[in-house]
């Protein structure tokens, strides 16, 4: 398989529980950056190992990051089934979630867990919470406690405004902090992504100059010496994605392959019923297609 496919996204739900919490008074909304769908995944224990199964024995990933929507639901996904299978035929893990439950999944997930990637957007609660919800950063924090009491691995996501990124500082020594703790892998700091169901009210929210987002970053890497970050600025229209793949716990395949124009994900297949490694040459072929055709 293509060594640009290190990493597979796994999708077992595309909804979420964080507009349980509600806005902060100053806030327009909770996760109005948000671009997910309504929960469109239908499947069953058995079809998800065989999906991990099929994988596994078709590319040279090392690492499923379960992502969604928000992974730890209040209800069977099928997620404690999923991390343990995955670990147990070879992959790392990554569970990428807002916390806000997982506590209550905590004991069944444990063992079968990488790394947990925690989304953080502020260094209180004022500017945290005004992301997320009431009472969201007070949730983080005793993540963040019962997590590095266990010694577990830690990574952070972060969503920025253009007020929000002069608090990068502050949250930076929140992160190094936790890091002289327990080990965290890396720290993804975004800017918006005008995908799916772009919007001028999101624009106007969440948009400010991309030059500036990537200098408010490059100034924090000091503060966490150690920690990987990785920046993501806004793009413009034309500008591509890099190369990600995402498979739907019912063998739906869909991968990142144009601009930020682009509706949706490309469409691929089902790897049960295509085969992974076709599928993901079939991608690759697509995405570089403009680029053949422009030099021809």
């Amino acid at each position: 398989m293509h060594d640009e496919l290190p990493i597979v996204h796994l999708v077992l739900n595309t909804d979420c529980n964080a507009w349980n919490l509600a806005p902060t008074s100053a806030s327009p909304g909770v996760c109005r950056f948000c671009y997910r769908e309504r929960n469109r995944v239908r499947t069953d224990a058995d079809t998800v190992r065989r999906v991990i199964d099929r994988v596994r024995s078709e590319s040279e990933a090392h690492r499923c990051v379960f992502t969604g929507g928000d992974p730890v639901m209040p209800y069977d996904n099928h997620l404690e089934v999923a991390l343990q299978h995955a670990t147990e035929v070879g992959f790392e893990t990554n569970l990428h979630t807002n916390g806000l439950l997982l506590a209550d999944r905590y004991a069944g997930l444990r063992n079968h867990v990488t790394v947990y990637s925690l989304a953080v957007d502020g260094p209180d609660s004022e500017t945290a919470d005004w992301f997320r919800g009431q009472g969201y950063f007070e949730r983080f924090l005793s993540n963040v406690k019962f997590l590095t009491a266990d010694e577990r691995r830690l990574a952070f996501n972060t969503f920025t405004t253009a007020g929000s990124v002069k608090d990068l500082p502050r949250l930076a020594q929140l992160i190094a902090d936790v890091s002289d703790r327990t080990d965290v892998e890396y720290w993804l700091i975004s800017q918006y992504r005008p995908i799916g169901r772009a919007s001028p009210r999101k624009t106007e929210l969440y948009g400010f100059e991309p030059g500036d987002f990537v200098r408010s970053v490059e100034g924090v890497r000091d503060t966490v010496d150690g920690v990987t970050i990785y920046a993501q600025p806004t793009r413009a229209p034309e500008d591509p994605y890099p190369f990600r793949v995402w498979v739907l716990a019912d063998g739906t395949v869909t991968a990142d392959l144009g601009s930020v124009a682009a509706p949706r994900n490309a469409l691929l297949g089902n790897l049960l019923v295509d085969g992974f490694e076709p599928l993901i040459r079939r991608a690759f072929d697509i995405r570089d297609q403009p680029q053949l055709e422009g030099i021809a």
